[in-house]
């Protein structure tokens, strides 16, 4: 994301770094060399490879099709299976040739053939439609394709066909122990891939799978189509607020865990990417709930609160996410950037929670808008783009809003920018003495342990 401003910078870092003597000109030199043709022309031949593959499984399906009724149905199953043994063969002998691509392409055209095979042999035996039936049985194969060979367009198949299980598998509100377990089970299995197999595309399917097990629990759990009841809202709100804090606090406290385990071996590669894909959906789901807390704001008692937090899907998402803070402040104590980042989030939840407990328009606003404020620095000081985009976004609604409700003349609104943009200009003014005397102090012992 943003990767024209990313080499920009990387550019201007180059330089300093240069100067500085921690980079060599030579190593500088192929740097900007690998950014300047690392265009992504590299992956043009499997995207159409895999458009490809897509057109030619499309193909066979409708020549089956078209001969339907000229094809025995005893030649149409050994068809299926030797497309299939024949496409991991290949995949197979492309995985020992060095060919990682070629033997993802392989296995992913397997996998479609075993999802077109699924839906015909249902019409040769004249199987019962069983939407959710079919979509586990895809997604089993699809994962054994998916581990066995480490594909990861076949994991991406196994995560839409999870998800579609999940939507399809019973009614709202029929919940099933077995169902659910089953659910997990699909959940873990999806969401490690990625990590030992990385690939943005994967991740971002595991997350989506993790959404929707999680907003199944929640709609099995809540009558949302039901009577509408606030605190049946409010238990919505508090899930998201504590399952997005639950994602942003995962990676920061594995990565302070690491740093504390000194010998410890660092994190992989891909459990990094997949910890900071969840915090980039954490951020996104947070400001905006911060937003919407504020805008959509619900009147319940103390008692309705403490029924919404008492239900499982809220109340396990917030507890951990409050265990995860107070771990996080724990082992950042002596960290001030690790420190601000769960000050953040907490002073984020509370901000969420609030506005469900209380009515008071000026705290309400208040917290929302510190919160908001706090996300925004956090992604600033971690030097995240994308952080910073969602907290911007949360707090342009809120402020948006605060002008519609409770400012209504244009003498009012340039009194609020006033205080607004005083207020501001003051902690960037505390903010940047802070900078100067902390750098001061580093700059300080750095010297004396060179001396030393």
């Amino acid at each position: 994301m943003l990767d024209v401003f990313y080499k920009r910078r990387l550019k201007h870092d180059l330089e300093t770094w240069v100067e500085r003597g921690w980079v060599g000109s030579a190593g500088a030199a192929h740097i900007l060399e690998e950014i300047s043709t690392g265009d992504g022309r590299s992956r043009l031949p499997m995207v159409l490879g895999g458009i490809g593959v897509v057109c030619i499984a499309l193909a066979l399906a409708a020549f089956i099709a078209a001969n339907w009724d000229g094809i025995p149905k005893y030649v149409k199953l050994a068809g299926i299976v030797a497309m299939i043994l024949a496409a991991h063969g290949l995949a197979a002998w492309a995985s020992n040739a060095g060919r990682k691509g070629v033997a993802d392409l392989a296995t992913a055209f397997a996998t479609l053939v075993f999802v077109g095979g699924m839906a015909l042999v249902g019409q040769i035996f004249h199987l019962p439609s069983d939407w959710a039936g079919g979509a586990f049985l895809v997604c089993l194969g699809a994962l054994a394709a998916a581990w066995i060979t480490g594909s990861k367009a076949s994991l991406i198949v196994a995560a839409v066909a999870a998800i579609s299980w999940q939507i399809g598998r019973a009614d709202v509100g029929e919940t099933s122990t077995l169902g659910d377990l089953i659910g997990l089970v699909l959940l873990v299995a999806v969401f490690l891939h990625p990590v030992v197999h990385p690939n943005r595309l994967a991740r971002w399917a595991a997350l989506s799978l993790l959404l929707v097990t999680f907003g199944r629990w929640l709609m099995d759990t809540v009558d949302i189509f039901g009577n509408g009841d606030d605190t049946n809202f409010a238990i919505m709100i508090l899930a998201a607020a504590g399952l997005s804090a639950c994602l942003i606090q995962l990676g920061q406290v594995a990565d302070l865990a690491v740093k504390w385990g000194g010998d410890v071996p660092r994190k992989s590669h891909g459990r990094w990417l997949m910890l900071m894909s969840m915090q980039d959906v954490g951020f996104a789901i947070l400001s905006a709930i911060l937003a919407f807390v504020i805008v959509v704001q619900t009147d319940l008692d103390n008692a309705n609160l403490l029924k919404a937090m008492m239900s499982p899907p809220a109340a396990a998402v917030l507890l951990l996410a409050l265990a995860l803070c107070g771990l996080g402040l724990l082992l950042s104590f002596k960290t001030g950037k690790a420190r601000s980042f769960f000050g953040a989030v907490l002073l984020a939840l509370v901000a969420v929670i609030l506005p469900i407990a209380m009515q008071n328009i000026i705290l309400v606003s208040a917290l929302v808008l510190a919160a908001l404020v706090g996300l925004s620095l956090i992604g600033t000081l971690y030097n995240n783009a994308f952080w910073t985009l969602c907290a911007y976004a949360g707090l342009t609604a809120v402020v948006l809003w605060l002008l519609d409700e409770t400012i209504g003349s244009l003498l009012g609104q340039s009194v609020f920018f006033l205080i607004a943009g005083v207020i501001l200009l003051g902690m960037a003014f505390v903010v940047t003495r802070v900078l100067r005397r902390q750098n001061r102090r580093e700059s300080g012992t750095g010297q004396g342990e060179a001396v030393s």
